[in-house]
């Protein structure tokens, strides 16, 4: 689009008009996102020990049900054979 275009308002077909308040609280919510984002992200040693401790037993009381679940399977599977 020339100067003259310009100045004389002949806009192309495709010209799109931006209203520069709605981009600017747009991308003002976008960094608080980011930054919110950024905040849940970083946690404090104490905090991922905790948490890996709770997967840790969650593991575990995994594991204890699949060996006590077995036991029975066995027992069950074993008193019918005979």
């Amino acid at each position: 689009m020339s100067k003259k275009e310009y100045s004389n308002k002949c806009f192309s077909p495709n010209w799109i008009e931006v209203d520069l308040s709605e981009l600017e609280d747009n991308q003002e919510k976008l960094v608080k996102k980011e930054a919110s984002l950024e905040s849940k992200k970083r946690k404090d040693l104490n905090t991922l020990l905790k948490e890996l401790e709770e997967i840790k037993m969650n593991i575990e009381n995994a594991a204890e049900k699949q060996r006590r679940l077995a036991n029975l399977m066995g027992f069950y599977f074993g008193e019918l054979a005979h």
